[in-house]
């Protein structure tokens, strides 16, 4: 940076120099005519001083100019663009008049009219240091005014492009671009069509049949903007282009909201109905089936057993449809918000239920942080879906299920290790997607999924890794509740 800023000023000083050169140079042309006078004419000192007088002050003033070009505000290229034009005019002017001075004393044979070209060269490198200086300061002005044009213009883009993305109905979209185009185009005739339909216009020409648009830009392929008036700049149709674009994304995610909001209510409905349906249905069959029980004495143990398996599978249904309606609940619920769940308690309560559903497990929890994690209460569907998983799909003649837990800054890594058949590596991303069954399961292909959007929603991280010597870990990295 210290090199660069000491170019600069060389190439300031360099320039600047020049002029002052030029102009002292110059100088000497008065001065030699004063002399010339002085010495061949008769002439008083005052007349001599006073034909010389202004050529001397316009080769003082070209030197002292010199001086303020070093000392203006002006960037170093603008210094040097006034310097080169002074400097180039002057050797032309001077070029024009020596050729002439030539050509007079080859014909006349007198040298008194150098000194009259000579002043001609004077005033020649005046006149170009007056129109550099003018010329270089105009331009300046129009960049200033161009650069503030532009910032006018990304301020009202981004503005445009901020109230298009909080804009909830075509309606508001449609009138923020008007608004727009008019404050950018001031006072061009323009239109806005959408699937064929005028959304905005502005300007006679807008409005009256069979006039051609000057120019068209595309919105999309919804539609277009007309344009009236012009020819248009590179930065206007650029501008109109950027609406345009803007326009269409709107369009495309306030329609896309209305379809999900749709949806939303939809889903909410046949959630809602479903739910109720199919929990009456439920509820009257297990009253039904334990009637059947408590009243009915079988001959054979099987006919007995075929009871209890749909008693147990009314049971397990029942609890299906109460984890469905607390994840449905989190999922259409706007205004669910998360909140510090004690971990250990929830790991306890689940761990203790498959104990009691399967007392030839072996069932080990190991040291857990006693801290409260960022969830909602689906984190213990999310345990008793990875406990249960790891029980029921294990082929070990002993299933075994360890849980342990270590905090890592603001997060709780917490391990459920089995030693069934293990995962194999191709299916280890797959195995969370909704849909997709376990190894050897039969069931619906919720629970893992409800696990990994579950712990996804908290702001955490699923992993599912190798156990030794056999078996799977699922590691859920849970952020540490910070209120």
């Amino acid at each position: 940076m210290i090199e660069s800023f000491r170019g600069t000023r060389f190439r300031r000083h360099l320039a600047g120099g020049s002029i002052s050169l030029l102009g002292t140079l110059l100088l000497g042309v008065p001065l030699f005519d004063i002399w010339d006078d002085a010495s061949n004419r008769s002439w008083s000192i005052l007349v001599i001083l006073a034909e010389n007088a202004f050529f001397l002050f316009l080769a003082a003033a070209l030197a002292g100019g010199g001086i303020w070009l070093v000392r203006a505000d002006w960037g170093a290229d603008r210094v040097v663009t006034v310097a080169r034009r002074t400097v180039v005019a002057t050797v032309a002017f001077g070029g024009l008049l020596g050729w002439a001075m030539v050509l007079q004393l080859e014909v006349v044979g007198v040298l008194r009219p150098f000194t009259l070209a000579l002043d001609g060269v004077l005033v020649g490198a005046v006149t170009a240091f007056g129109i550099s200086v003018v010329s270089t300061r105009a331009a300046a002005v129009e960049r200033v005014v161009d650069e503030e044009r532009s910032q006018n213009e990304l301020e009202l883009l981004s503005r445009v492009a901020g109230n298009l993305e909080a804009a909830t109905d075509h309606e508001q979209a449609y009138g923020i671009t008007e608004d727009a185009l008019r404050e950018a185009l001031d006072g061009v005739s323009f239109r806005v069509v959408i699937d064929q339909s005028v959304v905005a216009a502005h300007g006679p020409r807008a409005s009256a049949g069979g006039t051609q648009p000057a120019e068209r830009v595309a919105v999309g392929d919804r539609g277009w903007i007309d344009l009236w008036g012009g020819p248009f700049d590179h930065r206007a149709s650029r501008t109109v282009e950027l609406f345009g674009a803007h326009l269409d994304r709107s369009i495309r995610r306030i329609e896309r909201e209305q379809r999900l909001r749709e949806e939303r209510d939809v889903l909410e409905f046949v959630n809602r109905t479903l739910r109720h349906d199919l929990s009456s249905d439920l509820s009257l069959l297990d009253a039904r089936l334990r009637m059947l029980e408590r009243n009915v004495t079988f001959d054979d143990e099987p006919r007995a057993d075929h009871l209890n398996v749909a008693l147990g599978r009314i049971g397990e249904m029942h609890e299906f449809l109460g984890t469905m309606r607390t994840y449905m609940e989190s999922v259409l619920d706007e205004e669910h918000t998360l909140g510090p769940v004690p971990l250990c308690p929830v790991l306890d309560e689940h761990l203790d239920a498959l104990r009691d559903a399967h007392p030839e497990a072996s069932i080990t929890r190991e040291s857990v942080p006693e801290v409260a994690v960022e969830a909602d209460e689906l984190l213990g569907r999310v345990f008793a879906n990875l406990f249960r998983n790891a029980v029921e799909h294990n082929d070990a003649p002993t299933p075994s299920v360890t849980v342990d837990a270590d905090r890592l800054d603001d997060v709780v890594r917490v391990r459920v290790a089995d030693n069934g058949p293990g995962i194999p590596h191709d299916r280890r991303e797959s195995i969370l997607e909704r849909g997709t069954h376990g190894t050897e399961s039969h069931g619906s292909g919720f629970g893992l999924y409800l696990v990994a959007d579950a712990v996804e929603n908290y702001g955490g991280e699923v992993r599912v890794r190798d156990n030794e010597p056999r078996g799977t870990v699922f590691e859920l990295d849970l952020p540490v509740a910070t209120g």
